[in-house]
């Protein structure tokens, strides 16, 4: 541990020296952005809108998390992202169109094996869209055809990230309607596949266009109620293998329903149920040809309390459904689809977290706000297998996280966090079987 800790100045130091950089290079670009939109706003037609953000992020990781092998991985872990986001959206009266260039690329790691395509995209087109807001139609709010981000309801099945460095896209279609208050949004879409993906590539931060297949489309809808408080969320997932893309034959039915109450004197409390069915095969293998039957669910709810005027508490659980027999005819691992968990089980990237699948948890969660400046979290799970392995304990652990933001001017915000596994007897193994300490700092300036 002495290594770890001998990098904690580091942590403190390492902020400050991206303020220096982010305001010597943006500061400028930023500048000639508002002249800009000033010039071209003034013509009434054409609107120009340019923005983004720079992020560098620092993180260390001493013993991983999975039970592992010294052939397999290193004890310790360093490594340094970026992320470089440029938005640019130019609309005429009811048309817009967007590009969004991004360049998300890592150094400093340690022959990872965990290091690939989720965080390294070098300069790459993650969204070209346009949009078109009807007017001769009441119900139509808007149409979006092209790459774009979507983010829906919990997150947890569909979304773009927020904390992983490189993020999700999709092509296609998506409809934005109201229907008697209800707000519906319904899509056609290919998952894009970011590249390059081999481990070489990745590491050095080559680049390559991503594409979408046509053998992987996701259709369905997302709901809302009129007061926001129930979210549904209907999906079917089809994908085929093709020349260039090894698939798991996944045709998937999913149905989320979420459902969040405020009660009085401060309390409230949110559940999501997702139940899934349809076939998949358990590996991408050419030779692996069978069809099984899935049968998965998920269920996660909380109950939490104000308990200061800037700070709210709360109790929260996951029981997600899981498999630890591939020798039957059927598949019980959740498919999270495209969704992300950084929110739910810790930070991702280096750390990893645990997968939203074959898991239970009890914990609690803390959000202060002491201070228009600082935002602050705090968190508690104990986790344990829904179906542990064979001969193996089902009690995974004790996980403490915190984390801290600051923003020192309104577009340059600091962050600061860790994570603690304190490993139970499910995960006491392999060559690292001690508890895993991680910590992250990092700097985002946004223009």
């Amino acid at each position: 541990m002495s290594s770890f800790f001998s990098r904690l100045p580091l942590l403190f130091a390492f902020p400050f020296f991206l303020f220096s950089i982010a305001l010597i290079i943006l500061s400028p670009l930023a500048a000639n952005n508002a002249l800009a939109e000033t010039a071209i706003h003034n013509d009434n037609q054409v609107h120009v809108d340019v923005s983004g953000s720079l992020r560098v992020r620092y993180e260390s990781l001493h013993n991983p998390i999975f039970p592992t092998t010294r052939e397999q991985r290193e004890q310790n872990n360093e490594r340094i992202s970026t992320r470089v986001i440029v938005n640019t959206t130019v609309s005429y009266n009811n048309i817009s169109a967007t590009l969004d260039v991004r360049d998300s690329r890592a150094f400093l790691d340690n022959n990872d094996p965990t290091l690939g395509a989720n965080q390294v995209n070098t300069l790459e087109p993650v969204q070209f869209y346009v949009s078109y807001a009807p007017t001769s139609l009441a119900t139509i709010n808007a149409i979006k055809v092209g790459r774009m981000e979507l983010d829906y309801g919990s997150r947890r099945l569909l979304a773009k990230t927020v904390y992983r460095n490189a993020t999700n896209s999709y092509d296609g279609v998506v409809v934005d309607a109201t229907f008697s208050q209800w707000n519906v949004s319904g899509i056609y879409i290919q998952p894009v596949v970011r590249f390059p993906s081999d481990a070489a590539s990745v590491d050095a931060n080559e680049r390559a266009f991503d594409k979408s297949y046509s053998e992987r489309r996701l259709f369905g809808a997302y709901i809302t109620s009129p007061d926001d408080n129930v979210k549904l969320q209907s999906y079917w997932l089809k994908e085929d293998d093709g020349d260039e893309l090894a698939t798991n034959n996944r045709d998937l039915f999913t149905l989320s329903i979420d459902y969040t109450k405020a009660f009085s004197h401060g309390w409230k409390g949110n559940v999501e149920v997702v139940g899934q069915t349809g076939t998949a095969r358990e590996t991408r293998a050419a030779d692996d040809t069978l069809d099984k039957d899935v049968r998965a669910y998920m269920l996660f709810g909380y109950l939490g309390k104000k308990i200061t005027a800037n700070t709210f508490l709360r109790a929260e659980v996951d029981y997600i459904s899981g498999d630890n027999d591939t020798s039957d005819n059927r598949i019980e691992n959740f498919d999270s689809l495209f969704g992300v968990r950084r929110f739910d089980f810790g930070p991702t990237d280096v750390y990893q977290a645990m997968p939203r699948r074959n898991l239970k948890t009890v914990g609690l969660r803390s959000i202060s706000k002491p201070a228009s400046a600082h935002h602050v979290l705090l968190g508690y799970k104990a986790m344990w297998y829904q179906k542990a392995p064979e001969s193996v304990d089902d009690f995974i652990g004790h996980q403490v996280e915190a984390r801290w933001r600051y923003n020192v001017l309104p577009n340059l915000r600091l962050a600061i966090g860790g994570a603690y596994l304190f490993k139970g007897r499910g995960f006491e193994r392999g060559d690292y079987s001690d508890n895993s300490a991680f910590v992250f700092t990092g700097a985002m300036y946004s223009f």
